[in-house]
This record gives structure tokens, sequence and C-alpha cells, in this order.
């Protein structure tokens, strides 16, 4: 009777030893991955924020007469972006103001300071570009 209820005990000690490993190497996994996922949603809103900045700096562009007051209304309408801890800087990257083809393209440079650094991934860049037509030039009569 005694080797029995001693194989008992000696059993249910390995069990919980073996659940709590196992759960340990489960959280060395699983933090590891909920941390880049914090980083690859940041990623896609900081995308998406570039994106929609670089088509607000295009329309302000448009409805400049020439490149050089199209690239200062372009270059105005990125200034009046917000600024946080994650993105750090927004810049114009440059203004093509073709009046052949009717549209001016502005391509905007961001930069994002990932919450969660990884060795040697700590920033990341974005660049977008957005085309407009141009409004503002005078109809030929």
């Amino acid at each position: 009777m005694r080797s029995l209820a001693g194989r008992r005990q000696r059993q249910r000690r390995k069990t919980r030893g073996q659940s709590l490993v196992e759960t340990l190497a489960g959280f060395m996994i699983l933090i590891p991955l909920g941390l880049v996922a914090v980083n690859i949603i940041t990623m896609i809103s900081c995308s998406r924020n570039n994106s929609e900045w670089a088509e607000q700096a295009a329309r302000a562009a448009a409805k400049r007469l020439d490149g050089s007051s199209a690239e200062k209304a372009a270059e105005n309408a990125i200034n009046l972006c917000t600024l946080n801890n994650v993105i750090t800087n927004v810049v114009v990257e440059s203004v093509n103001y073709d009046l052949s083809e009717g549209q001016v393209t502005v391509t905007t440079l961001m930069d994002v300071k990932l919450p969660v650094p990884f060795p040697g991934w700590s920033t990341v860049q974005f660049h977008n570009a957005s085309a407009q037509p141009i409004v503002a030039t005078p109809a030929p009569i």
C-alpha cells in the first residue's frame, strides 16, 4: 500500500512541475509576440496617418497657381500635423507640380519611434505619395 501512495504522490509532483515549466515556456513565447503585435499596430496606425497627411498636403498644393506656392502650401499643411512620442517627424519630401498632366504629387516622409524597441529595430520611416488634380489652373479662353 505504501508504494502505491508514494507512486501517486511522485506522479502529482511531476505533473505540477511539468505544468509550471509549460507555463513559463508559454510566457516566454507569448510576451514577445504581444510586444511585436504592439509595434505592428503602431506601424499600421502611423502609416494610415501618413497617408491622410500626404493627401491633405496634396489638396492644399492643388489649390495653388504655381509650383513654389504649391510647395509652401504643402509644407504649411504638414506643419499643422500634431507630433507625439511615437511620430517624431513629418516632412514634405517632394512636390511635383505638373501643369501638363494637370496634377500635383506630394511625397511625405514620417519618422516613427516604435513603442517597444527591439535590437536594430527602434525607428521606422514611412514614405507616402498622394496625387491630386490641380484645381487652381485658369481655364483657357
